[in-house]
C-alpha cells in the first residue's frame, strides 16, 4: 500500500475546519512577538487552502512554493539583523507552518503539521508563562488533538472533540508526574539577549521620564515575605543608582558599568560582594518575584543581601542578575535595616557624586551659595533644601509641563515649580552637589499593594520612583524631596493622591486602574493572588522545591528520588494498562460494535481485512474505490453503525438492523 494518499480523502473540511482554528487560536495572542507579515501570510496561505479545498483554485506550482521560500529566507534574514536570533527564529517557525497550508498532499504531512503546532505551542511558553495564558495554550493543545483525530477519523465534529478531549485529559496525570518527579536540567543552550526591553526602568533617567512610565499599570514586581511587612515609610524598592548628570540625563557611572563587565568574565570576576559585608541587626526574609524585563537589574529593600548565586550585589549596593530576566523569576534575599554596608567614601567616589555640568543653572548655583551661608553642617543644609520645596508653591503632578532648555533645573526651582518625583530628586541632588555635598538619585519603586491572603505587595510600574541619597556621618542616607510636597505618597499610591483625571485613565483595559470600584478592587484582588500562587508554586518549581517534596514524602533525597521514580513509572504504566483494559472490555461489551465487527469477519471472509485502527468509514471508502460487490451493503452497514454511535439513532434497532444486513455478506 502506498504511504501517501489522494488530498480529497486525507484532507476533508473538517479537518482542514480544525487546523486553521488551531493555527489562528496559537498565533493571534502572539501579535508583539510575531511581525505583522506573517499574519498577512496567514490570511493568504489559508484563503488559498479553502479556495483549493472547494475547487476554485488549484495548488501552487513548485516553482511558486519555492520561491515563497526564498522569500520567506529573506524576509527571516532581516528580522534577524533588526530583532535578533531568538524573534527571528520564532518568525521562522511560525511562518514555516504557515506556509504548509500549501502543502498538504498526504496523511504524513498532516501529521507533521500538526505536530508542527504541537512544538510551536510550547515554544510560546518563552515569552509568557502566566496561568490564564497556560489555560489558554491547553485549549489549543486540545484542539489541535482533535484535528490529529480527524486526520484519521472521519466521523462528526462531536466526535472528533471528544475523543481528543479525552486524549488530552489522560494525558494530564501523566504529565504533572513527570513535572513533580523528573530532574529539571537546565537547557543545553542559553537565550540570547532579547534587543529591546519591555516597560520598565532605564539606565538613564529625565525628569518625564519616570511622569510617562507612572500611566503605566503594569506589574513589575511582587515581593513576599515570611514575617512581618517593613512599614509604608520604609519600603523604598531599590533599582538604579545614577551618578552621572549631564544637565538633561542621570545616567548609571561607567565605573558601575566596567564592575558589571567585569562580573561577567570569571577570569576578572572579585570575590561576592555579600560575601565581605558585615551583616547586622534584625533581618527579614521575603522574595522577589520578577517580571520579565530584557534586564540585568533587580529591586530590593535597602539593604538586603541575595540568597542566590544568580545574583550579585553591586558596589552601589543594587542587585544585578547574571542572566537578562527573559521571564518571571524568583529571588530569595534578606532584608538587614541596621546594617552599615557602605562606612567610607574613596576620593574617586566623592568626586563622581560632586560631579556637575560647567555653567548650567546658575540661578540653583547661586541658591546653594546662599543656603551654604546660612547652614555651614551638611545635615543642616540637606534638611534646608528639603524644607525649600515645601515652602515655595511647589505641586506634584503627572502632567508636567516639558523643560527644554540647557537650565532644566533653574527652569524647575525658579519657574514652572510643577513636578514629579524625578524633578523634585534631580533638582535636590543638584542643589547638594553645587554646595559641596556628595549626593545621588536612584531610581526604583515605591510602597506597594498589600495582599494579606499571601502576605505579600504588588508593585507597578505606576509605582515607579525617584529620590536621593546623600552622604552624611560615612553613610549613603534617604532623602526624599518628593514627601515635602506630597508627603502622603510615602504611604499611598498615586492614585489616592493624584486626581482622577491624572490616573485612571492612564491603561483604560487594566483592572489596576478601577481599583476605586469596590467589585474590580475585589476582581482585582483575586486573580492577582490566584496569579501569585502560579508564580510561586508552579513557575519557580526547581530542583530545590523538588527536593523538599521528596524529602516531606519519604524523607531521604536519594531513596526518595529512587522510590518516587519507580513509583512514578509504575503508576503511569498501570494508567496506560488500564486505559487499554477498559477500552477493550468496553469493545467486548459493546452490543452495537460486537454486532459490526461481527459483519467485518464476514466480511474478511470475502478477501477483505479491516486493517489494525482502520475507521468504519475508512473501511467503507476503501471498499468503495475498489468497486468491491459488498460496499452497498457495508454501506448501510456503516451509516446504521454511525448515526446510532454519534448521532443519537436507537442502539437496540440499529444493532438489529446491522445483523440482518451482515447476513447478507456470504
Amino acid at each position: 500500500m502506498k504511504t501517501t494518499e489522494n488530498l480529497s480523502v486525507t484532507l476533508g473540511p473538517q479537518t482542514l475546519n480544525w487546523l486553521s482554528l488551531s493555527y489562528l487560536l496559537m498565533v493571534l495572542p502572539l501579535y508583539s512577538e510575531l511581525h505583522p507579515a506573517i499574519y498577512g501570510c496567514a490570511l493568504l496561505t489559508i484563503g488559498w487552502r479553502y479556495a483549493i479545498a472547494r475547487n476554485r483554485l488549484k495548488p501552487p506550482a513548485a516553482l511558486l512554493k519555492n520561491g515563497l521560500a526564498l522569500l520567506g529566507m529573506g524576509f527571516i534574514a532581516y528580522l534577524w539583523r533588526g530583532e535578533g536570533f531568538l524573534p527571528a527564529m520564532f518568525n521562522l517557525l511560525v511562518l514555516g507552518c504557515t506556509l504548509k497550508f500549501l502543502e498538504f498532499s498526504s496523511r504524513r504531512h498532516l501529521s507533521l503539521h500538526v505536530l508542527s503546532l504541537y512544538f510551536l505551542t510550547a515554544l510560546a511558553f518563552i515569552y509568557h508563562q502566566g496561568l490564564a495564558f497556560t489555560l489558554y495554550l491547553l485549549l489549543v493543545a486540545a484542539i489541535n488533538g482533535i484535528a490529529l483525530v480527524s486526520i484519521y477519523q472521519t466521523n462528526s465534529y462531536r466526535a472528533q472533540w471528544q475523543l481528543g478531549l479525552r486524549l488530552l485529559l489522560q494525558s494530564l496525570p501523566l504529565m504533572a508526574l513527570l513535572f513533580l518527579l523528573i530532574p529539571h536540567a537546565g537547557p543545553l543552550w542559553r537565550l540570547p539577549d532579547i534587543k529591546s526591553a519591555t516597560t520598565g526602568l532605564n539606565d538613564e533617567v529625565t525628569p518625564g521620564d519616570i511622569a510617562r512610565l507612572s500611566r503605566s499599570s503594569a506589574l513589575a514586581f511582587r515581593a513576599s515575605f515570611d514575617g512581618t511587612l517593613p512599614a509604608p515609610t520604609e519600603r523604598y524598592w531599590r533599582a538604579l543608582v545614577h551618578e552621572e548628570f549631564d544637565g538633561k540625563t542621570w545616567r548609571v557611572h561607567p565605573v558601575q558599568q566596567q564592575w558589571q563587565q567585569r562580573q561577567a568574565n570569571p577570569f576578572t570576576a572579585s570575590s561576592p560582594l555579600k560575601n565581605r559585608i558585615n551583616w547586622t541587626g534584625p533581618a527579614t526574609t521575603y522574595r522577589i518575584i520578577a517580571e520579565p524585563t530584557q534586564q540585568h537589574w533587580l529591586y530590593s529593600l535597602d539593604f538586603s543581601r541575595p540568597e542566590s548565586e544568580e545574583v550579585l550585589l553591586t558596589p552601589a549596593m543594587t542587585l544585578y542578575a547574571a542572566k537578562p530576566l527573559q521571564q518571571k523569576q524568583l529571588f530569595p534575599l534578606t532584608y538587614f535595616p541596621q546594617t552599615a554596608a557602605q562606612t567610607a567614601l574613596t576620593n574617586h567616589q566623592r568626586q563622581i557624586n560632586l560631579q556637575l555640568p560647567a555653567s548650567l543653572n546658575p540661578q540653583t548655583h547661586l541658591l546653594a551659595t546662599e543656603l551654604r551661608l546660612q547652614h555651614r553642617d551638611d545635615r543642616d543644609f540637606a534638611q534646608a533644601a528639603m524644607h525649600y520645596f515645601a515652602g515655595h508653591g511647589f505641586s506634584y503632578t503627572l502632567e508636567p509641563p516639558l523643560l527644554q532648555g540647557n537650565d532644566q533645573i533653574d527652569d524647575f526651582l525658579f519657574g514652572s515649580r510643577r513636578g514629579f518625583c524625578a524633578h523634585f530628586a534631580s533638582s535636590f541632588t543638584f542643589l547638594l552637589r553645587a554646595a559641596g555635598i556628595p549626593a545621588r538619585m536612584v531610581t526604583g519603586y515605591l510602597g506597594g499593594e498589600y495582599h494579606a491572603q499571601g502576605n505579600y505587595l504588588s508593585l507597578y510600574q505606576f509605582d515607579a520612583h525617584a529620590w536621593t541619597e546623600v552622604w552624611l556621618d560615612n553613610r549613603w542616607q534617604r532623602f526624599d524631596p518628593t514627601l515635602m510636597v506630597a508627603p502622603e505618597r510615602a504611604s499611598r499610591s498615586i492614585d489616592e493622591i493624584l486626581p482622577a483625571g491624572e490616573t485612571r485613565l492612564r491603561d483604560p483595559f487594566s483592572l489596576a486602574s478601577y481599583r476605586h470600584l469596590l467589585l474590580i478592587a475585589e476582581l482585582h484582588a483575586f486573580l492577582a493572588d490566584i496569579d501569585y500562587r502560579w508564580t510561586s508554586w508552579v513557575l519557580n518549581y526547581n530542583n530545590q522545591s523538588q527536593e523538599k517534596l521528596l524529602q516531606a514524602l519519604f524523607g531521604s533525597r536519594l531513596w526518595g528520588r529512587v522510590f518516587a521514580m519507580i513509583g512514578g513509572m509504575i503508576m503511569v504504566i498501570g494508567l496506560a494498562l488500564g486505559i487499554n483494559w477498559l477500552a477493550r472490555n468496553r469493545a467486548k461489551t459493546d452490543p452495537l460494535l460486537q454486532a459490526y465487527l461481527q459483519a467485518c469477519r464476514r466480511l474478511e471472509k470475502q478477501g477483505i481485512s479491516r486493517e489494525s485502527g482502520e475507521t468504519p468509514s475508512a473501511l467503507l471508502q476503501r471498499l468503495q474505490q475498489a468497486g468491491h460487490p459488498a460496499g452497498d451493503i457495508m454501506r448501510q452497514i456503516t451509516e446504521t453503525y454511525l448515526a446510532a454511535r454519534y448521532a443519537g439513532a436507537a442502539v437496540h434497532s440499529a444493532r438489529r438492523k446491522i445483523r440482518e444486513l451482515s447476513r447478507q455478506l456470504r
